[in-house]
């Protein structure tokens, strides 16, 4: 460290500040000057000796739900990267939203000395945040509000769930569609209760109705987690099909749910968008690849995923920040799923 130091022309506290992910207190003159010392020099600090002097490594831990979800993937590659230029790497792994894995993961990442863990989605037993808080882990939410984890001390990144279905339903009205369905799946977590409320208030401020939710009450023990939402989306995909008002349009939870509704669709006999309209939320890689093209909100993933980095690394310089809360609006993509009600389906 003293050879980085000299070669660098800096001190040896700027450097451990590098060493150790505390960018925020240097300049970028002096974060560039130590990064290239550090390449001259070929030095590779020990990690095992950092951990024996500060009692935490440069690790930050990801738990989400399955990565079988192409929107946390997405999610996962974002943060990764956002953490490596705050000089942190990420350890990822999936709860598959069962409350004994999620809580497992957490106790394992504490055990190796990580002190600050983003978790993607609601856990199934929030109280386990409290209780690590307790412990002095630091923790960034997606989706879940501080508010209603009734926990201080915790920060939280989202999209605006609200927004992104209310964005949806505006799209499809200025298409002339005026019924319009709503797919989503079990378990409600807070996500996508703030989803279907958007959903239904747009309904009402366009003087539309009623909703039609399809989904909510379908036994899905067959299509457990997440890598099964596509196959629960073609298994409801019917239900599109037999319900009264008959609508021309569907907005779904999120791409992958859609892919699968557009499937079932498919296998039915019905062309999208010729005879149905589909729009999903999350924008993943296969949105744009699809045959017709996805309609979808974007998440800001870039945007997202640096957030919440910062939240975390200025949490763990100081426990005793107030709470924060970041919240980002979609950017609808509007793609060939979408077209006006010219159908069959139209009188």
């Amino acid at each position: 460290m003293l050879h980085v130091a000299k070669d660098a022309g800096v001190s040896i506290s700027s450097v451990s500040n590098y060493l150790n992910g505390r960018h925020n207190h240097l300049r970028d003159e002096t974060v560039e000057r130590i990064r290239n010392s550090i390449k001259a020099l070929n030095y590779s600090p020990s990690a095992v000796a950092r951990q024996l002097k500060t009692g935490h490594t440069p690790m930050l831990g990801l738990l989400m739900p399955s990565i079988a979800n192409p929107y946390h993937a997405e999610l996962a590659l974002a943060l990764d990267a956002a953490a490596k230029k705050n000089g942190y790497r990420t350890v990822l792994g999936n709860g598959h939203r069962d409350a004994e894995c999620e809580r497992e993961f957490i106790e394992e990442l504490v055990s190796y000395g990580i002190r600050g863990i983003i978790v993607t989605s609601e856990l199934r037993d929030p109280s386990l945040i409290r209780e690590y808080v307790r412990r002095g882990i630091s923790f960034v939410l997606f989706d879940l509000r501080t508010s209603e984890l009734r926990t201080d001390g915790v920060d939280m990144v989202s999209i605006d769930n609200t927004l992104s279905t209310s964005m949806a339903v505006d799209h499809l009205v200025s298409l002339g569609h005026k019924t319009i369905a709503y797919v989503t799946s079990p378990p409600l977590a807070a996500n996508r209760i703030a989803r279907r409320n958007g959903y239904v208030s747009a309904l009402e401020r366009h003087g539309l109705g009623p909703p039609l939710v399809i989904g909510e009450n379908v036994d899905h023990t067959a299509y457990q987690g997440d890598s099964g939402l596509a196959f629960f989306g073609q298994h409801v995909a019917s239900q599109l099909l037999g319900i009264q008002p008959q609508p021309t349009a569907a907005i779904a939870l999120n791409d992958i749910l859609a892919i699968g509704v557009f499937a079932g669709l498919h296998k039915l006999g019905w062309n999208v968008p010729a005879d149905f309209s589909l729009v999903g939320i999350d924008d993943i890689q296969l949105a744009g690849l699809m045959v017709p093209t996805l309609t979808t909100l974007r998440p800001d993933y870039a945007g997202m995923a640096e957030k919440a980095i910062s939240h975390l690394t200025s949490r763990l310089a100081d426990q005793s920040l107030p709470s924060r809360e970041s919240i980002f609006a979609p950017e609808l993509i509007a793609r060939e799923s979408s077209a006006p009600p010219t159908s069959r389906l139209v009188a």
